[in-house]
Protein backbone atom coordinates (compact mmCIF):
# COMPACT_ATOMS: atom_id res chain seq x y z
CA UNK A 1 0.00 0.00 0.00
CA UNK A 2 1.37 3.39 -0.98
CA UNK A 3 1.34 6.30 1.50
CA UNK A 4 1.49 10.04 0.86
CA UNK A 5 3.31 11.89 3.64
CA UNK A 6 2.60 15.64 3.86
CA UNK A 7 4.85 17.86 5.98
CA UNK A 8 3.24 20.97 7.49
CA UNK A 9 5.56 23.92 8.10
CA UNK A 10 5.52 26.04 11.30
CA UNK A 11 3.59 28.73 9.39
CA UNK A 12 0.78 26.17 8.91
CA UNK A 13 1.39 25.86 5.17
CA UNK A 14 2.25 22.63 3.39
CA UNK A 15 6.02 22.51 2.86
CA UNK A 16 6.82 19.28 0.99
CA UNK A 17 5.68 15.69 0.52
CA UNK A 18 6.90 12.11 0.15
CA UNK A 19 5.31 9.22 -1.67
CA UNK A 20 6.19 5.99 0.15
CA UNK A 21 5.92 2.68 -1.68
CA UNK A 22 7.25 -0.68 -0.54
CA UNK A 23 8.78 0.79 2.61
CA UNK A 24 10.88 3.39 0.75
CA UNK A 25 10.46 6.93 -0.52
CA UNK A 26 9.59 6.57 -4.21
CA UNK A 27 8.95 10.27 -4.95
CA UNK A 28 9.28 13.57 -3.16
CA UNK A 29 8.52 17.17 -4.02
CA UNK A 30 7.48 20.66 -2.96
CA UNK A 31 3.88 21.54 -2.07
CA UNK A 32 3.25 23.16 -5.46
CA UNK A 33 3.99 19.90 -7.29
CA UNK A 34 1.34 17.90 -5.42
CA UNK A 35 -1.52 16.66 -7.61
CA UNK A 36 -4.61 16.12 -5.33
CA UNK A 37 -6.50 14.10 -7.91
CA UNK A 38 -3.87 11.37 -7.88
CA UNK A 39 -3.84 10.58 -4.16
CA UNK A 40 -2.76 7.11 -3.00
CA UNK A 41 -4.67 4.78 -0.67
CA UNK A 42 -3.34 6.36 2.54
CA UNK A 43 -2.52 9.98 3.37
CA UNK A 44 -0.60 11.01 6.49
CA UNK A 45 0.06 14.61 7.52
CA UNK A 46 2.96 15.54 9.84
CA UNK A 47 2.34 18.44 12.26
CA UNK A 48 5.24 20.75 13.16
CA UNK A 49 6.93 20.38 16.54
CA UNK A 50 6.78 24.16 17.04
CA UNK A 51 2.98 23.98 17.46
CA UNK A 52 2.84 21.53 20.33
CA UNK A 53 4.01 20.65 23.79
CA UNK A 54 4.91 17.04 24.50
CA UNK A 55 4.64 15.39 27.92
CA UNK A 56 5.07 11.88 29.29
CA UNK A 57 2.55 10.71 31.90
CA UNK A 58 2.00 7.44 33.77
CA UNK A 59 -1.33 6.46 32.19
CA UNK A 60 -0.46 3.07 30.76
CA UNK A 61 -3.06 1.03 32.67
CA UNK A 62 -6.00 3.22 31.61
CA UNK A 63 -8.23 2.68 28.59
CA UNK A 64 -7.79 5.18 25.76
CA UNK A 65 -10.80 7.36 26.63
CA UNK A 66 -9.94 7.30 30.33
CA UNK A 67 -6.33 8.15 29.55
CA UNK A 68 -7.42 11.19 27.48
CA UNK A 69 -9.62 12.42 30.33
CA UNK A 70 -6.82 11.97 32.86
CA UNK A 71 -4.34 13.70 30.55
CA UNK A 72 -6.65 16.71 30.18
CA UNK A 73 -6.80 17.03 33.96
CA UNK A 74 -2.99 16.93 34.19
CA UNK A 75 -2.58 19.48 31.40
CA UNK A 76 -5.17 21.79 32.97
CA UNK A 77 -2.99 22.06 36.08
CA UNK A 78 0.09 23.25 34.14
CA UNK A 79 -1.32 25.01 31.07
CA UNK A 80 -1.56 28.80 30.94
CA UNK A 81 -4.27 28.65 28.23
CA UNK A 82 -7.77 27.43 29.15
CA UNK A 83 -8.02 23.68 28.69
CA UNK A 84 -11.18 24.16 26.59
CA UNK A 85 -9.02 25.75 23.87
CA UNK A 86 -6.46 22.93 23.86
CA UNK A 87 -6.48 19.63 21.98
CA UNK A 88 -5.01 16.85 24.13
CA UNK A 89 -3.96 13.68 22.33
CA UNK A 90 -2.71 10.51 24.05
CA UNK A 91 -0.42 7.93 22.49
CA UNK A 92 -0.19 4.17 22.87
CA UNK A 93 1.06 2.79 26.17
CA UNK A 94 4.82 2.27 26.54
CA UNK A 95 4.90 0.31 29.77
CA UNK A 96 3.39 2.60 32.44
CA UNK A 97 4.13 5.71 30.34
CA UNK A 98 2.07 7.37 27.64
CA UNK A 99 3.05 10.28 25.45
CA UNK A 100 0.73 13.28 25.59
CA UNK A 101 0.71 16.04 22.96
CA UNK A 102 -1.02 19.39 23.58
CA UNK A 103 -1.94 21.74 20.69
CA UNK A 104 -4.30 24.64 20.35
CA UNK A 105 -7.60 23.66 18.80
CA UNK A 106 -7.28 26.48 16.28
CA UNK A 107 -3.99 25.16 14.89
CA UNK A 108 -5.38 21.68 14.29
CA UNK A 109 -8.51 23.10 12.66
CA UNK A 110 -6.41 25.33 10.41
CA UNK A 111 -4.27 22.40 9.22
CA UNK A 112 -7.23 20.20 8.42
CA UNK A 113 -9.19 22.98 6.70
CA UNK A 114 -6.17 23.92 4.58
CA UNK A 115 -5.67 20.34 3.45
CA UNK A 116 -9.36 19.76 2.85
CA UNK A 117 -9.42 22.88 0.65
CA UNK A 118 -6.93 20.97 -1.54
CA UNK A 119 -9.24 17.98 -1.60
CA UNK A 120 -7.19 16.09 1.00
CA UNK A 121 -8.56 14.62 4.22
CA UNK A 122 -5.59 12.88 5.91
CA UNK A 123 -6.13 9.49 7.51
CA UNK A 124 -3.71 10.36 10.30
CA UNK A 125 -2.06 13.49 11.72
CA UNK A 126 1.31 12.69 13.31
CA UNK A 127 3.50 14.83 15.53
CA UNK A 128 6.92 15.54 13.93
CA UNK A 129 9.05 15.10 17.10
CA UNK A 130 7.34 11.79 17.90
CA UNK A 131 8.48 10.31 14.59
CA UNK A 132 11.96 10.03 16.08
CA UNK A 133 12.75 6.97 18.19
CA UNK A 134 12.58 7.47 21.94
CA UNK A 135 16.18 7.22 23.24
CA UNK A 136 17.16 5.49 26.45
CA UNK A 137 19.28 8.51 27.40
CA UNK A 138 20.22 11.86 25.95
CA UNK A 139 18.56 13.20 22.82
CA UNK A 140 18.27 12.36 19.14
CA UNK A 141 18.02 15.08 16.49
CA UNK A 142 16.89 15.13 12.85
CA UNK A 143 15.58 17.45 10.15
CA UNK A 144 11.88 16.68 9.54
CA UNK A 145 10.04 18.80 7.04
CA UNK A 146 10.88 22.47 7.51
CA UNK A 147 12.29 22.22 11.04
CA UNK A 148 14.88 20.43 13.14
CA UNK A 149 13.45 18.50 16.07
CA UNK A 150 14.92 16.83 19.13
CA UNK A 151 13.56 14.05 21.27
CA UNK A 152 14.61 12.78 24.65
CA UNK A 153 13.26 10.24 27.08
CA UNK A 154 10.53 12.54 28.43
CA UNK A 155 10.61 15.57 26.12
CA UNK A 156 10.35 16.46 22.43
CA UNK A 157 10.66 19.93 20.92
CA UNK A 158 11.83 22.02 17.97
CA UNK A 159 15.43 23.22 17.96
CA UNK A 160 15.89 26.88 18.84
CA UNK A 161 19.22 28.57 19.54
CA UNK A 162 19.68 29.25 23.22
CA UNK A 163 16.58 27.31 24.28
CA UNK A 164 17.93 23.97 23.05
CA UNK A 165 21.07 24.25 25.18
CA UNK A 166 18.96 25.12 28.18
CA UNK A 167 16.68 22.09 27.70
CA UNK A 168 19.39 19.56 26.88
CA UNK A 169 22.03 20.70 29.38
CA UNK A 170 24.96 18.32 29.43
CA UNK A 171 23.01 15.43 27.83
CA UNK A 172 24.39 13.92 24.65
CA UNK A 173 22.73 14.70 21.30
CA UNK A 174 22.85 12.14 18.49
CA UNK A 175 22.04 13.19 14.94
CA UNK A 176 20.01 10.58 13.09
CA UNK A 177 18.76 10.20 9.54
CA UNK A 178 15.15 11.39 9.39
CA UNK A 179 14.03 9.22 6.49
CA UNK A 180 14.32 5.73 8.07
CA UNK A 181 12.93 7.09 11.34
CA UNK A 182 9.85 8.52 9.62
CA UNK A 183 9.33 5.39 7.51
CA UNK A 184 9.49 3.18 10.61
CA UNK A 185 7.01 5.39 12.47
CA UNK A 186 4.47 5.29 9.62
CA UNK A 187 3.78 1.59 10.14
CA UNK A 188 3.05 1.96 13.87
CA UNK A 189 2.72 5.63 14.90
CA UNK A 190 3.18 6.32 18.57
CA UNK A 191 0.48 8.99 18.61
CA UNK A 192 -2.18 10.11 16.13
CA UNK A 193 -3.44 13.64 16.68
CA UNK A 194 -6.69 12.79 14.88
CA UNK A 195 -8.60 11.71 17.94
CA UNK A 196 -11.42 13.06 20.02
CA UNK A 197 -13.16 15.94 18.23
CA UNK A 198 -10.67 15.78 15.34
CA UNK A 199 -11.07 12.06 14.62
CA UNK A 200 -11.66 11.35 10.95
CA UNK A 201 -15.25 10.55 10.15
CA UNK A 202 -15.56 7.31 8.27
CA UNK A 203 -17.98 7.36 5.37
CA UNK A 204 -20.32 4.44 5.21
CA UNK A 205 -19.74 2.42 2.09
CA UNK A 206 -21.65 -0.64 1.02
CA UNK A 207 -19.48 -3.70 0.57
CA UNK A 208 -21.19 -5.12 -2.50
CA UNK A 209 -19.13 -8.30 -2.45
CA UNK A 210 -20.19 -8.95 1.16
CA UNK A 211 -23.77 -8.00 0.28
CA UNK A 212 -23.84 -10.55 -2.53
CA UNK A 213 -22.42 -13.24 -0.25
CA UNK A 214 -25.02 -12.46 2.42
CA UNK A 215 -27.80 -12.52 -0.21
CA UNK A 216 -26.58 -15.90 -1.47
CA UNK A 217 -26.40 -17.18 2.10
CA UNK A 218 -29.94 -15.91 2.80
CA UNK A 219 -31.25 -17.56 -0.37
CA UNK A 220 -29.54 -20.81 0.64
CA UNK A 221 -31.07 -20.69 4.11
CA UNK A 222 -34.52 -20.00 2.61
CA UNK A 223 -34.12 -22.90 0.17
CA UNK A 224 -33.05 -25.28 2.94
CA UNK A 225 -35.96 -24.14 5.13
CA UNK A 226 -38.42 -24.71 2.26
CA UNK A 227 -36.89 -28.12 1.56
CA UNK A 228 -37.26 -29.10 5.22
CA UNK A 229 -40.93 -28.06 5.14
CA UNK A 230 -41.52 -30.07 1.96
CA UNK A 231 -39.85 -33.14 3.47
CA UNK A 232 -41.98 -32.83 6.60
CA UNK A 233 -45.17 -32.54 4.52
CA UNK A 234 -44.21 -35.65 2.54
CA UNK A 235 -43.42 -37.54 5.75
CA UNK A 236 -46.75 -36.49 7.29
CA UNK A 237 -48.52 -37.61 4.10
CA UNK A 238 -46.87 -41.02 4.25
CA UNK A 239 -47.71 -41.31 7.97
CA UNK A 240 -51.35 -40.38 7.32
CA UNK A 241 -51.58 -42.99 4.55
CA UNK A 242 -50.08 -45.58 6.89
CA UNK A 243 -52.60 -44.72 9.64
CA UNK A 244 -55.47 -44.88 7.18
CA UNK A 245 -54.32 -48.30 5.97
CA UNK A 246 -54.02 -49.50 9.58
CA UNK A 247 -57.55 -48.23 10.34
CA UNK A 248 -58.90 -50.08 7.30
CA UNK A 249 -57.16 -53.25 8.42
CA UNK A 250 -58.51 -53.03 12.00
CA UNK A 251 -62.01 -52.17 10.77
CA UNK A 252 -61.97 -55.12 8.34
CA UNK A 253 -61.08 -57.38 11.27
CA UNK A 254 -63.87 -55.97 13.47
CA UNK A 255 -66.51 -55.94 10.71
CA UNK A 256 -66.18 -58.97 8.43
CA UNK A 257 -67.68 -58.67 4.95
CA UNK A 258 -67.68 -54.88 5.27
CA UNK A 259 -67.11 -54.33 1.57
CA UNK A 260 -64.87 -51.67 0.07
CA UNK A 261 -64.89 -49.33 3.11
CA UNK A 262 -64.55 -51.23 6.40
CA UNK A 263 -64.10 -47.98 8.41
CA UNK A 264 -67.45 -46.58 7.21
CA UNK A 265 -69.13 -49.92 7.98
CA UNK A 266 -67.68 -49.93 11.52
CA UNK A 267 -68.85 -46.32 12.10
CA UNK A 268 -72.35 -47.26 10.90
CA UNK A 269 -72.43 -50.21 13.32
CA UNK A 270 -71.31 -47.93 16.17
CA UNK A 271 -74.05 -45.42 15.36
CA UNK A 272 -76.65 -48.17 15.27
CA UNK A 273 -75.58 -49.43 18.66
CA UNK A 274 -75.42 -45.97 20.13
CA UNK A 275 -78.90 -45.10 18.94
CA UNK A 276 -80.33 -41.80 17.81
CA UNK A 277 -79.30 -39.81 20.87
CA UNK A 278 -76.00 -38.44 22.02
CA UNK A 279 -74.79 -41.81 23.24
CA UNK A 280 -74.46 -43.22 26.71
CA UNK A 281 -71.42 -41.27 27.88
CA UNK A 282 -72.71 -37.78 27.08
CA UNK A 283 -76.28 -38.39 28.21
CA UNK A 284 -75.37 -40.22 31.45
CA UNK A 285 -72.77 -37.57 32.33
CA UNK A 286 -75.30 -34.74 31.98
CA UNK A 287 -77.88 -36.72 34.01
CA UNK A 288 -75.53 -37.47 36.91
CA UNK A 289 -74.42 -33.82 37.04
CA UNK A 290 -78.05 -32.64 37.21
CA UNK A 291 -78.95 -35.16 39.96
CA UNK A 292 -76.01 -34.00 42.09
CA UNK A 293 -77.11 -30.38 41.70
CA UNK A 294 -80.66 -30.92 43.06
CA UNK A 295 -80.72 -31.58 46.87
CA UNK A 296 -82.45 -34.72 48.25
CA UNK A 297 -82.92 -36.29 44.76
CA UNK A 298 -81.56 -39.79 44.27
CA UNK A 299 -80.93 -41.94 41.19
CA UNK A 300 -82.38 -45.42 41.80
CA UNK A 301 -81.45 -46.99 38.44
CA UNK A 302 -80.04 -46.11 35.04
CA UNK A 303 -80.66 -47.98 31.78
CA UNK A 304 -79.46 -47.16 28.26
CA UNK A 305 -81.60 -48.57 25.46
CA UNK A 306 -80.66 -49.36 21.87
CA UNK A 307 -82.95 -46.56 20.70
CA UNK A 308 -80.57 -44.02 22.27
CA UNK A 309 -82.79 -43.16 25.25
CA UNK A 310 -81.52 -43.15 28.81
CA UNK A 311 -84.09 -44.33 31.37
CA UNK A 312 -83.40 -42.96 34.83
CA UNK A 313 -85.46 -43.98 37.88
CA UNK A 314 -85.70 -41.00 40.24
CA UNK A 315 -86.50 -40.79 43.98
CA UNK A 316 -87.43 -37.31 45.18
CA UNK A 317 -88.99 -35.77 48.34
CA UNK A 318 -91.76 -34.26 46.26
CA UNK A 319 -92.95 -33.02 42.91
CA UNK A 320 -91.07 -29.74 43.25
CA UNK A 321 -87.68 -31.46 43.43
CA UNK A 322 -88.55 -33.82 40.55
CA UNK A 323 -89.58 -30.85 38.40
CA UNK A 324 -86.37 -28.98 39.35
CA UNK A 325 -84.34 -31.96 38.12
CA UNK A 326 -86.32 -32.10 34.90
CA UNK A 327 -85.81 -28.35 34.30
CA UNK A 328 -82.04 -28.65 34.88
CA UNK A 329 -81.80 -31.51 32.36
CA UNK A 330 -83.73 -29.54 29.77
CA UNK A 331 -81.46 -26.55 30.40
CA UNK A 332 -78.60 -28.66 29.11
CA UNK A 333 -80.48 -29.16 25.84
CA UNK A 334 -81.73 -32.72 26.52
CA UNK A 335 -85.25 -33.91 25.84
CA UNK A 336 -86.91 -35.28 28.99
CA UNK A 337 -90.18 -37.19 29.25
CA UNK A 338 -91.46 -38.24 32.69
CA UNK A 339 -93.73 -41.12 33.63
CA UNK A 340 -96.31 -40.63 36.40
CA UNK A 341 -94.67 -40.56 39.85
CA UNK A 342 -95.95 -42.78 42.67
CA UNK A 343 -95.60 -42.45 46.44
CA UNK A 344 -93.12 -44.75 48.12
CA UNK A 345 -92.24 -44.52 51.80
CA UNK A 346 -92.84 -40.81 52.11
CA UNK A 347 -91.09 -40.06 48.81
CA UNK A 348 -92.15 -40.15 45.18
CA UNK A 349 -90.72 -42.45 42.54
CA UNK A 350 -90.79 -42.05 38.77
CA UNK A 351 -88.88 -42.50 35.53
CA UNK A 352 -87.26 -39.93 33.23
CA UNK A 353 -86.72 -40.84 29.59
CA UNK A 354 -83.83 -38.73 28.47
CA UNK A 355 -82.81 -38.34 24.84
CA UNK A 356 -80.62 -36.20 22.62
CA UNK A 357 -81.29 -32.69 21.50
Amino acid sequence: MSTLVLFIAPDDRLSDWWLVEGGAVAQRGEADTLVPGALPERVVAVAPAEAMTVHVAELGSLATQQARTAARLLVAETSVAPIETQHVAVGEADGPDRTVAVIGNGRVSAWLESLQARGIDPDALLAAPLLLPRPESGFVRARIGAETVLRGRSAAFVEEPGLTELLTGDASIEDVDAEPAVLAALDAPELDLRQGGFAKRRRFRIDWALTKRLAALGAGIAAVTLLIAIVQIVRYGFAADALDAEAQRVAATAVPNAGADPVAAMQARLAARRGAGLGFTATAGATLTAVQAVPSVELASLTFESDGLLRATILAPGAAEAEALRARLRATGLNVEATPFTSEGGRIRGEFRIGGR
